[in-house]
């Protein structure tokens, strides 16, 4: 038996249009998350019971696609639409590390954009690109990248992908959305490279499978957007389309379903002071809702995961910040 918890509020009404990558920062008990047609990062602090303060707004980029917390607790990595960046929260000042290859710009002339990514267990950044929404569909033109804390070279870990997404790491195994395929896989890292073996890559969850026998045939045609694993190895993915988080058991198995208000359901991370607490971003449609039930769409919904769950707590990234390059 599935359970089901419907949320009814949000935690922090905002306005965003799309917002997404929500992640928290257990060194200072920041909540961080990007609107990505804004071009904004945004940061708010929470208290000792989880509430949270004032959110406070940088612009930073067009398309900015997510976050990755770095070493220095005010200083964050992002992803825009033709290169990858460091904002500082202190000064508001933004840095580029690198450029995407040919402006970001596909073989067939369309422009690209960052989506989602993450840092890995080794302190590398890793991202996504999608087609833009100046492009007239969403073709296999994207790919991922490792932005190798080293040299800062950027290297192609798996090419023509639609819409790469949600992508964490856990035990040994690199676990990723391929959202426009409605799936997301499980796949073995090298272990000299750190590059994923394609070869070994499987389907760990069909999300199309899950809601076979769903009446809301929007579930149908849910695809899997951001997510987070908690400690015991359950993931709970957010489903772009849909209302719904969708906590999956490490055999892969629909365990738990979240329901919210919003349409348009889009990351999820753990965090809190005790992580246990469940953040969850939507957004509208493109920034177009399409009917009344998408006016809401861009808030920020929290949701109390019991004492007995724990968060895994991000990684960081460990290659060279604004403070060793020159200002944009």
């Amino acid at each position: 038996m599935v359970k089901s918890t419907t949320i009814e509020e949000p935690f922090i009404d905002v306005k965003n249009i799309l917002a997404e990558a929500v992640t928290y920062d257990y060194r200072n008990h920041s909540l961080i998350w990007v609107d990505i047609l804004k071009g904004l990062v945004l940061r708010t602090f929470l208290d000792e019971n989880d509430n949270h303060g004032e959110v406070h707004t940088y612009e930073v980029d067009k398309y900015v696609g997510l976050v990755g917390l770095t070493e220095d607790m005010n200083k964050v990595v992002t992803g825009t639409s033709k290169s990858i960046k460091v904002l500082d929260f202190n000064t508001g000042k933004i840095v580029t590390l690198a450029d995407y290859p040919n402006g970001n710009v596909a073989e067939n002339g369309w422009q690209l954009r960052t989506n989602d990514g993450s840092v890995d267990v080794d302190g590398n950044f890793w991202v996504g690109t999608i087609c833009d929404p100046s492009c007239p569909e969403i073709l296999d033109l994207g790919a991922l990248y490792r932005l190798n804390k080293k040299d800062l070279k950027l290297e192609v870990a798996i090419d023509h992908v639609g819409i790469p997404n949600g992508i964490n790491w856990r035990g040994g195994k690199m676990y990723w959305a391929s959202s426009k395929e409605q799936i997301i896989y499980k796949t073995q890292l090298d272990e000299k490279t750190g590059l994923p073996i394609m070869s070994s890559q499987i389907p760990f969850v069909e999300v199309s499978n899950i809601f076979r026998d769903y009446s809301d045939k929007r579930c149908l045609k849910g695809e899997p957007d951001g997510s987070s694993f908690d400690e015991q190895g359950y993931l709970y993915s957010a489903v772009w389309g849909t209302n719904r988080v969708i906590k999956i058991s490490p055999e892969g198995k629909l365990v738990e379903e979240f329901i919210f208000p919003d349409k348009g359901i889009s990351c999820t991370t753990i965090g809190g002071r005790n992580m246990n607490q469940l953040f969850v971003t939507s957004g509208s449609n493109g920034g177009k809702p399409k009917g009344p039930d998408e006016l809401t769409s861009g808030r920020i919904f929290k949701v109390d995961l019991g004492t007995a769950i724990k968060g895994m707590k991000k990684n960081l990234w460990k290659g060279p910040l604004s403070s060793e390059l020159e200002e944009d």
